[in-house]
């Protein structure tokens, strides 16, 4: 049985014959530990800036930070030039609404298509290496983890680990594989990630210390 939080939101992994009693004592037990990651959590979130999908705001792409910059141009699209990401829409001339709309739009889809192409390439590239494999890759959006895999080995990455660098992506892509083996985080597990990623200690850092800023505003 587990115990997370996730999104300032309490969830009990157990068996389905685990006594009900015996839930509750535990997650009694540990009410402390949870309301302060409840605090912690919710915390995190007001701090989160709004997005506004406007020009001058900063957003992240494979660990780098960039300004968006909207132009009016043929065809329309989204390109990095520089320490910019460009996004051309086909007139300016709208209200601050719909043209944060269209920009949003137009950067999603350029996010997830990255992602698509750039994630499966570093999966294939890692179960290779490790000899790991699933039986499937899904890419989505996650509001609170970064992958998943569950007991049929199937795993799930979310798109905004594009906004990281390839190291940190690899280190996920590890992390989900090495739970093919170990449906944990014991002793044993952490050993088989860092057989296959010796620094993961750095890229867990990474991810937290930029968390406030690998979001999306839906």
């Amino acid at each position: 049985m587990s115990l997370q939080v996730k999104a300032g939101k309490v969830r009990v992994l157990a068996p389905l014959q685990l006594d009900k009693h015996y839930i509750a004592d535990l997650v009694q037990e540990k009410s402390q530990w949870l309301q302060l990651k409840i605090a912690q959590q919710l915390t995190h979130l007001e701090n989160q800036q709004t997005r506004e999908y406007q020009a001058g705001e900063c957003f992240y792409y494979q660990g780098k930070r960039y300004t968006l910059v909207l132009t009016s141009a043929h065809p329309v699209g989204v390109a990095i030039v520089d320490e910019n990401i460009i996004i051309s829409v086909k007139t300016l001339n709208l209200s601050a609404v719909q043209l944060s709309k269209q920009v949003k739009a137009s950067l999603h889809s350029w996010y997830i298509k990255q992602a698509q192409q750039i994630l499966n390439h570093r999966f294939e590239v890692q179960c290779n290496q490790t000899e790991l494999t699933a039986t499937s890759l899904k890419i989505r959006y996650y509001k609170s983890r970064w992958g998943s895999c569950d007991a049929k080995q199937r795993i799930n990455l979310n798109w905004l680990l594009i906004m990281a660098p390839i190291e940190v992506i690899d280190y996920v892509i590890i992390h989900e594989l090495c739970h093919t083996i170990h449906l944990n985080h014991s002793t044993r597990y952490w050993q088989l990630v860092a057989q296959f990623y010796p620094n993961f200690k750095q890229a867990k850092a990474w991810l937290k210390q930029h968390q406030n800023n690998l979001y999306w505003q839906n």
